[in-house]
């Protein structure tokens, strides 16, 4: 069952950040607690983590993209 990655809660304030880098690349096997990619606000950069372990099946922002709060960043499938 897929399971997506999502734009946390960015902070007091903060809505948008930019996707700075993708640490995994498609067809790259992860497990939980695998850093996949770092979001960059005005403020802080952060790095989101795999929830679930499984095998990055795509990726939907790109680097440089703007993104909002409960945007879809990519797809981890899993085999549940």
């Amino acid at each position: 069952m897929p399971s997506k990655i999502t734009v946390p809660e960015l902070g007091e304030s903060v809505t948008e950040a930019t996707v700075g880098r993708w640490l995994r690349q498609p067809g790259d096997t992860v497990t939980t607690g695998d850093p996949l990619v770092e979001l960059e606000t005005e403020k802080v950069t952060m790095e989101l983590v795999a929830e679930v372990t499984g095998t990055l099946e795509s990726i939907v922002k790109p680097e440089g993209e703007t993104v909002g709060i409960g945007d879809l960043l990519g797809i981890i499938g899993t085999e549940e």
